[in-house]
Formats: structure tokens, sequence, C-alpha cells
């Protein structure tokens, strides 16, 4: 607030010290003589007479009208809002007031949030998924958008303390990584593939545990990295063509479904949109491979 006392001759406020400027605003600090020689900080104030204004509060409080008081001009006197907050900062300073914190005003550790993102957040878009759908790419990549856009929203200042929400988002990837595998260098190596990328952090952490059929979480990781991850023992009913993992789809199977899946996939991991080569290699690969599948049984 620019106030027109700036311009003034600076005459001596009671109880009002100047103090060296910090980046670039002064700053200005408010006491008042408590009794037995006890001086009550009454706080800092960027304003002098914002500062004036709260010795006058601190000195009606204590001394009634046996103390005078700074004359503030008309047009330097606080408005409502001000009033009220150096009031109520002046009684909790004399210690009239218990400094009460309430929730609202406590910023959320970062625990806190890791919790939220982990056991509500994530697992409410997980769910939204419909794992029955004839494209589970492109329910997938909603999912993700969705989770990175609340990942935002939670870990919006790093002032704070908290992490970055891609680095939230990893935090939770290795968790889930390392309860699903116990494998440290295959949780190492995830990351090092997707780590730099908010919405494959994501896409990973929102893929069903299960699918229809078969397969799920475990079984998608493992049909990419399979140096690390043993198969698991399959049954007719229960394996999936390790194409469908990496195109995201699950049964019935045909060839519009595979082709639609294809091309959604490519949108995200196409080189020439900031993509992954080796992914989009995997993506072809596994396109050709389920052209011949359902040309082979014409579906």
């Amino acid at each position: 607030m620019s106030r027109s006392g700036s311009g003034k001759k600076r005459e001596r406020l009671r109880g009002v010290t100047e103090l060296p400027k910090l980046h670039g605003e002064a700053r200005f600090r408010a006491t008042i003589g408590g009794g037995k020689g006890r001086q009550v900080n009454l706080g800092l104030y960027a304003d002098r007479w914002l500062a004036a204004f709260a010795y006058n509060v601190g000195a009606e409080l204590l001394y009634g009208d046996r103390r005078p008081k700074n004359e503030i001009p008309a047009s330097d006197q606080p408005d409502t809002h001000e009033v009220r907050w150096i009031a109520a900062r002046v009684r909790r300073r004399l210690g009239m007031d218990e400094a009460r914190t309430s929730f609202e005003h406590r910023p959320p550790s970062t625990e806190q949030l890791m919790t939220l993102l982990e056991i509500t957040v994530v697992p409410f878009w997980r769910g939204q998924i419909d794992v029955g759908a004839a494209q589970l790419a492109r329910e997938l990549d909603l999912a993700a958008r969705r989770l990175v856009e609340a990942a935002h929203v939670l870990f919006w200042s790093q002032e704070s303390g908290h992490p970055s929400p891609q680095a939230a988002l990893e935090r939770l990837l290795a968790l889930r990584l390392d309860r699903t595998f116990r494998r440290g260098d295959l949780t190492r190596m995830v990351l090092d593939d997707d780590g730099d990328d908010e919405l494959r952090l994501a896409r990973w952490l929102v893929y069903p545990d299960e699918l229809p059929g078969g397969g799920g979480f475990r079984s998608a990781v493992g049909q990419i990295y399979t140096e690390l991850v043993e198969p698991e023992p399959t049954t007719a009913h229960s394996a999936l063509p390790g194409w469908a993992f990496i195109l995201g789809v699950a049964p019935p199977f045909s060839s519009e479904q595979v082709r639609a899946a294809y091309r959604s996939r490519s949108k995200s991991v196409h080189p020439d949109i900031g993509g992954s080569q080796a992914e989009f290699v995997r993506l072809q690969s596994a396109y050709e491979e389920a052209q011949r599948y359902c040309a082979a049984r014409e579906l």
C-alpha cells in the first residue's frame, strides 16, 4: 500500500525503530515498555505508520489514556483489515491472547502430502480406469494427466520444503516397484528410463494391478524389462501376449482395436514429440506382432 506519509518530513514516532532495508523494502519495528524495564516487541511492519499504529494499540491496552500516542495522518490510517490484524497481533505479543495456530494456517508437511497422494489421489485415478476398455492406453493417459495435475496442486511450493511434483511421483513409483519386485536394480532402471517425465511416472502409478484375463502392473513392467523380471507362472486362461501390454489393450482383441491403440500410444511416445526412441521401437514391434496375431485369426 502506498501512503502519503512517505513524502513527509520524517518525524520521530513513539515506539517505532527503522531497520536497514531488506530486499529493497524498509522495515519498521514497533516496541513498547511492558513495565519493570521490559520492552515488548510488537512486530515488524513494512510501513512506519502501521508500526506507529501497533504502538498506539499497545499503549491503549497497557496504559489507556495515561500514555501519549502517535498522531497518524488521516491519509495514512490503516484500513479495516490492517486494524484487525495489528490489534490481534499486538494482543498476542502482550500475552493477552494465546497464540493460536489453527490447522488451516499450518502448511501440511511433506509426509502428510505424500500420504494423501499415495493413499487417496493415486488409488482414485487408478480406479477411474476402465480396465475393459478397447483403448486401455487412452484410459491410462487420461488418468495419468489428471494425476500429474493433482501432484502440481499438492506440491506447488518448493519454498516450503516440499519436493517438486515430479520428485513426489518418482518417490511413489519407487515404492510401488520395490513392493512389487523387491529388486533395487529394476527400480533404478525404470526410474532412469522414465524419471525425467512426469506423465510416464504417473502412467506407471495408475496402471491397474490386474487386468481382465490376467496381467497388470507386474506383467506390464516385466514385458519391458525381461532381463530383470522373472516371468510369472501362467496358464492358458491367464496368459496375455506381450504386445498387448505394450499397446495397452485387453481381450477381446481386434485389428481395429490394435490399430487405434497404436495410433493413440504413438502420440505420446514418438521421438519427434519428445518420446523415447527405445519405447517407440518397442511399440512398433508390438504393433507388427499384434497385426500378425489378428490376421492369423481373422480378427
